[in-house]
């Protein structure tokens, strides 16, 4: 009889969603993580319920050759860091045709899975843990655990971001734990860094003297603190410059955006330009497009030179501001910003081509409703939550056909998700 405890022998026949292996045993299914299909392991059940189980390896007895060795396998910050990059595109490409198959009752080609083929040190974005020690050390959390681990590199961080990371936490810097708890890193393509301490209030000690090391760093733009409102929220909403500026600059389609703090940006800008770049090739020339949930205008902006008229839609009051300068900066006099919720105001406005880029959250049914009574030509849906965009599609069939649907692989050794869908208007 199974319970917490047991350990069986089993082999992985699947891997699932979340990219754990799939091991059926005396009528269960017990999800195994970084358990492969095909591998055969002594496995402990950690976790038991009425016809399910989680467990955990105890000894590997077969290996699949997709298996990848690393020293790192501990950190939770990459769940499918054990599987090669092929396997890896092959898992996305079969959960995402599979749980759109599912929820939305349709079949459909899938297209190839959009890469940069850059595995590691791709994000432009990193947020650290401050750890519980008398002087500053960065951590991140064990795999399955609340435990931190002391990081001097991070695979996933760019070059910048590992050198600022190394520097940190060899210099020794005394500094209050219970107030500074993150440290969140912005980079760009010029590896320039701005950096932002995270506390639960303005000042604390040690704040001055981390500045003042930072400041000795070559490209540090800028070093802002940040008052967290909520204790599981990490950035809260107001920040302080002290030193340099609150903005780091990004260069899209020749137009130079500017990123704060706390803005929101893609964080791997060459891998979503080739969405963006396939979105810019499915419009014609001197249509009109609607930017729905648009941020800064990443989107816009890119596909701007192509399209007579674009109207963005975003209720963030700072993401509106920083778009406006870059339209002011600029003089682009085709774009129109709105400030509102996108489903409060998508059935006063008409347009070629729809683009949607939701939260995690996906798009709300008051949206779809409205969206459903136009006559928008194609809607590009860039998701990052595979599942409610699979609802979005079924409930979108009433009026659009499901044309294309394309993995974005933008973060390789970890179990996101991201995809670009094409619907036509039936």
């Amino acid at each position: 009889m199974l319970t917490v405890g047991s350990i069986i022998e089993g082999m992985a026949v699947d891997l699932d969603y979340q990219g754990q292996g799939v091991v059926k045993h005396e009528g269960y299914v017990i999800f195994v993580p970084k358990l492969i299909d095909g591998e055969v392991a002594e496995i402990e059940i950690t976790k038991l319920k009425k016809s399910f189980a989680e467990g955990k390896i105890k000894r590997l007895i077969t290996k699949s050759p997709d298996r990848v060795e690393h020293e790192e396998l501990e950190l939770g910050s990459y769940d499918l860091i054990h599987l090669s990059q092929k396997k890896q595109d092959e898992w996305q490409i079969k959960t995402t045709y599979e749980t759109i198959k599912k929820i939305a009752q349709i079949d459909f080609p899938i297209q190839n899975i959009i890469t940069t083929n850059q595995t590691t040190h791709y994000r432009n974005k990193s947020v650290f843990h401050v750890m519980n020690q008398p002087y500053l050390t960065l951590g991140l959390y064990k795999d399955n655990s609340n435990e931190l681990i002391a990081v001097d590199q991070f695979i996933l961080s760019d070059q910048k971001t590992n050198e600022v990371l190394n520097f940190i936490n060899k210099n020794q810097i005394k500094v209050d734990s219970n107030k500074l708890k993150h440290i969140a890193f912005r980079t760009n393509s010029k590896q320039e860094i701005l950096i932002t301490l995270i506390a639960t209030q303005e000042k604390f000690m040690g704040r001055n003297n981390i500045v003042s090391k930072l400041m000795t760093i070559p490209k540090v733009v800028g070093v802002t603190v940040n008052v967290k409102s909520h204790p599981k929220v990490i950035f809260g909403e107001k920040s302080k410059t002290l030193f340099g500026l609150n903005r780091i600059t990004e260069t899209l389609n020749g137009i130079e955006v500017q990123i704060n703090d706390r803005s929101f940006f893609q964080v791997n800008l060459p891998v979503i330009q080739k969405a963006y770049q396939v979105i810019k090739d499915n419009i014609e020339p001197n249509s009109s497009l609607v930017d729905a949930y648009s941020g800064i205008g990443s989107i816009g902006f890119y596909l701007q030179d192509k399209v007579r008229k674009i109207t963005m839609i975003e209720s963030n009051r700072e993401s509106i501001s920083m778009a406006k300068n870059i339209l002011e900066s600029h003089r682009i006099n085709h774009i129109d910003i709105i400030d509102d919720l996108a489903e409060k105001v998508i059935h006063l406005l008409d347009a070629d081509y729809l683009v949607v880029d939701p939260p995690r959250q996906g798009l709300n049914e008051k949206f779809i409703e409205q969206v459903s009574e136009k006559s928008f030509k194609k809607i590009f849906y860039l998701s990052c939550d595979v599942k409610t965009l699979a609802k979005n599609i079924s409930a979108l069939q009433v009026a659009y056909e499901l044309k294309e649907v394309i993995p974005i692989k933008m973060f390789y050794q970890t179990s996101e998700i991201e995809t670009l869908v094409i619907l036509e208007k039936k």
